[in-house]
């Protein structure tokens, strides 16, 4: 790679890696660690996991969501469902949330339209999960708890969605006032952010959205469901608007740069939230590493033998290609 290519990535790491360190001294600080180690131990196997079944179906929602964002019916649900397990992984071992590009890019494949727009969709598709997550949050800090650092995270997060939605606004000025054919005179930079425009600028119609969001709502209650159950493997009690509430504040905690799989401020979101429900510090800490790893090693592990499969597909059809120009 050259040194253009490499800076984002290294960029980064510089940030996220001491973000997440210290985030990480943050939930460990004066936490008696052999009660933490003895609290997992304790766990309950059983339910943790049927907690990484949960998981497995919230990616089965988001899957059917993005597929409707696409509308893109010749590819499969099972496709869209292996991209966003492959990226999620990428996400997991590789900085600044590259896997989000990389599922861009295999969906340019697979429904052969442009990566640019491609994109377009997963931000849309990134778009929904956020704003599902930022409503959960306004409630919880209604009805569940409230805190100074919970607001400022609220703050962040309304800041990410107005941008956002600023970003479909302009693209849907600046398409709507440029002629489409003008795009040939550009350059590849150029041409990529149109499509980009042009995947947000298209008219999105409220039902549409609205069965965007229900999917996504559907998606984070399953997040919630395997947030009880993990909690209860080490005797925990949550509520379902607990649960909620911890699922807006710990996958909200995303918009944190940090490290790659977003070791550190994951284990401080669950210690901190959970800890404004009355729960001991060291139960807290226990909870928030076995639910990191709930979803994250069966993740990174489907997911790795998911690109392996796709890298396998794709030598085949190169090599089919090549044999099919020899022949000719």
């Amino acid at each position: 790679m050259t040194l253009e290519r490499t800076r984002g990535p290294l960029l980064g790491l510089a940030v996220g890696v001491p973000t997440s360190a210290l985030f990480l001294w943050l939930a460990f600080r004066n936490a008696d660690l052999d009660l933490v180690r003895a609290t997992l131990e304790q766990a309950h196997v059983g339910l943790v996991a049927l907690a990484a079944g949960f998981i497995a179906a919230l990616y089965g929602f988001q899957a059917v969501r993005w597929r409707r964002i696409v509308s893109a019916p010749q590819v499969r649900v099972a496709r869209f469902y292996e991209m966003i397990v492959s990226g999620a992984a990428c996400n997991n071992v590789l900085p600044v949330r590259l896997g989000d590009l990389l599922r861009a890019r295999w969906l340019g494949l697979e429904a052969r339209m442009p990566a640019g727009r491609a994109f377009g969709t997963v931000m849309l598709d990134r778009g929904c999960d956020l704003a599902v997550l930022f409503g959960l949050m306004i409630v919880g800090l209604a009805a569940v708890a409230r805190s100074d650092w919970l607001v400022y995270l609220a703050l962040g997060a309304a800041l990410v969605l107005l941008g956002l939605g600023g970003v479909i606004l302009f693209a849907r000025f600046y398409i709507g006032s440029r002629e489409r054919d003008r795009r040939r005179r550009r350059g590849l930079a150029r041409r990529l952010l149109r499509d980009v425009g042009e995947a947000l600028a298209e008219p999105l119609g409220r039902r549409r959205v609205a069965g965007w969001l229900v999917l996504s709502l559907v998606a984070w209650m399953m997040w919630a469901v395997a947030a009880v159950l993990v909690a209860r493997s080490v005797s925990i009690e949550l509520s379902a608007g607990d649960a909620l509430f911890v699922a807006a504040v710990m996958n909200l905690g995303a918009i944190i740069p940090s490290s790659p799989g977003y070791v550190g401020t994951y284990e401080w979101l669950g210690v901190a939230s959970l800890g404004l429900l009355g729960v001991p510090q060291e139960e807290a800490l226990a909870f928030s590493i076995l639910l990191h790893t709930t979803w994250y090693l069966p993740t990174t592990l489907v997911g790795g033998i998911a690109l392996g499969v796709r890298a396998l597909r794709a030598s085949r059809r190169s090599r089919s290609a090549g044999e099919a120009r020899a022949g000719h």
